[in-house]
């Protein structure tokens, strides 16, 4: 009753401590998320802005360059038999009908300045082009993109050309990009509602068309600041509205991609924080009473339960500690019934005397047989006793752990003659299968032994739950593992073990027989005992299938 009134109080003060306590920092905490949220989204945008300048950009100087290499290519392909027109025109043919997205028409200009092939839609074969401005430049630099421009077609169209020598001559292939090609690249910006992106000349005219106003060719009246390389940011004001802007440079700096967007679209996420945060605050202080009450009684249930564990833990220890003085009788008890079992053996021994000296008398017949075979059959049983009470001292010896070699071969099965005759009444059969060439180890013996005898009582009484009186069977397993070490393995045909239990089996005072016989220290104690000798227990089960423990101890290597 007392324990009860203490957690009802425990539960109260915890309780308020979890509504009143945690409003201080939650206002504290939502004002400095509310700035915070403020500089970091200013921060976001004008990052976000900055990252669509840069790969927009990445990507229309790839466009440009692809288109670079598609002519390159075309050249290298052509190669001294460039003046040979009707191939040539075959092969600007098959790049436009690959590339008719892109590419309106195509032209090879020989080394005086003729197209002496074209493919387009155009009456421009045999034009000269040795005094154009975009010729000259393709000639000097080796290759040119030119701004967006009307000439004779009457459409907006823009020129890449390239050149090449060949046979000590300059030869130059052009093609004609449709605007809409680089347009499209332009506008996959999508940053927010206004968020837009454009392509301006030298002169501030459009190469591409604006979204929110502007055609091709319109000159830009917007002050924008001196750029040479890289990507600047910065802001302006247009028409009483404020924008954010990125720019880079393009075209080897003959171009600049232009992206936008209205400071309010950028910067909405600020604007509504407030009131997120307000709503956060009250959904927050609800969700909190809720979570105080509900914390406060899981906290009053698991201090219950683990007081009704503690109980129950109380009484294992108890029952542990009895087991333990039986233990002590047990051992008693062996050391008084050694005293007349060594008596009854000096006894024996007179025995034999005197039957030698009565020989004699005693004639041939049954009586002579059946005295002699009285007399071995006393040796024999008082020789087992002995050897069962030795076993029992031995077991029950609370000495420091003494190393020293132990032979896995020989040691098995002395360790089963405390057991084999509980399993033989089980109706058990006991089998071992050591392989002679199994290494030894050092160990201790009692420790070693303590392990063995508490794996096999355990697979005892896991067969006898599950067969009964008859079709159990524990083999004893012993040899070399792939590592050289020694591995030992106590299987069985019994019960098995609960997937749920398997985590927990080594677990001190966890114990999974049902009539509640077991202490719960048993494989808590192997598993220590394994530990301290540089091995590894480990157990593989399958429900009403069987278990089997694997004990793996370091081999002892001489030399």
């Amino acid at each position: 009753m007392e324990r009860t009134r203490k957690y009802h109080g425990i539960r109260r003060v915890l309780l308020l401590s979890m509504i009143i306590v945690p409003f201080i920092p939650l206002i504290v905490a939502a004002t400095i998320g509310y700035y915070s949220h403020v500089r970091s989204t200013e921060k976001l945008a004008l990052s976000a802005i900055r990252l669509a300048a840069v790969d927009h950009g990445d990507m229309i100087t790839f466009f440009l360059n692809e288109r670079r290499s598609d002519l390159m290519e075309s050249m290298e392909l052509l190669g001294v038999e460039i003046g040979n027109t009707t191939k040539a025109r075959a092969m600007l043919t098959e790049l436009r009908s690959l590339r008719s997205d892109m590419y309106s028409d195509l032209g090879l200009i020989d080394p005086d300045g003729n197209q002496v092939a074209y493919v387009g839609d155009y009456p421009l074969e045999n034009k000269n082009y040795l005094e154009s401005d975009w010729y000259r430049k393709t000639i000097s630099k080796g290759y040119n993109i030119s701004d967006i421009y009307l000439g004779l077609r009457g459409v907006p169209h823009l020129n890449v050309s390239v050149s090449k020598l060949i046979a000590n001559k300059e030869w130059v292939l052009r093609a004609t990009l449709r605007p809409g090609a680089l347009r499209r690249l332009a506008e996959k910006v999508n940053i927010g509602d206004t968020g837009e992106a454009y392509i301006i000349n030298s002169a501030s005219r459009l190469q591409t068309s604006r979204r929110s106003g502007g055609e091709m060719f319109d000159r830009d009246r917007y002050p924008y600041p001196a750029q040479k390389n890289g990507v600047i940011t910065f802001s302006g004001v247009i028409n009483s509205e404020k924008y954010i802007f990125a720019s880079t440079s393009l075209n080897d700096g003959k171009w600049r991609l232009i992206v936008r967007q209205k400071r309010a679209d950028a910067f909405q996420a600020s604007n509504s924080a407030l009131f997120l945060i307000l709503a956060i605050l009250v959904c927050g202080g609800s969700v909190l009473v809720l979570l105080a009450v509900f914390a406060s009684n899981k906290v009053y249930d698991m201090l219950t339960r683990q007081a009704d564990t503690v109980c129950a833990l109380e009484g294992q220890f108890i029952r542990a500690a009895k087991l333990a003085e039986l233990g002590e009788m047990s051992a008693g008890f062996a050391h008084e019934i050694n005293n007349p079992l060594q008596i009854m053996k000096s006894d024996l021994a007179l025995l034999d005397i005197l039957l030698e000296e009565q020989a004699e008398s005693f004639g041939e017949g049954e009586n002579k047989d059946e005295i002699l075979e009285i007399n071995r059959q006393l040796k024999l049983q008082i020789d087992r006793c002995a050897g069962i009470t030795r076993e029992i001292l031995n077991f029950g010896r609370q000495n420091e752990p003494e190393l020293k070699e132990i032979s896995i071969v020989d040691y098995l099965p002395q360790v089963a003659t405390m057991v084999e005759k509980k399993a033989k009444l089980e109706g058990i059969r006991l089998t071992f299968d050591v392989d002679r060439l199994t290494p030894p180890v050092l160990a201790d013996q009692g420790l070693l032994q303590q392990v063995m005898v508490n794996l096999l009582n355990n697979a005892i009484h896991a067969v006898v739950e599950q067969h009964g009186p008859e079709g159990g069977e524990i083999v004893v397993a012993a040899g070399p593992d792939l590592n050289g070490d020694t591995l030992i393995k106590v299987g069985d045909n019994g019960i098995g073990i609960h997937e749920k239990d398997m985590d927990r089996i080594f677990l001190p005072f966890y114990s999974t027989k049902k009539d509640r016989n077991g202490t719960g220290l048993g494989l808590a104690v192997c598993h220590s005992v394994i530990d301290s000798l540089g091995g590894r227990l480990r157990v593989r089960s399958e429900r009403h299938k069987g278990t089997e423990f694997s004990i793996t101890l370091p081999a002892l290597r001489k030399g």
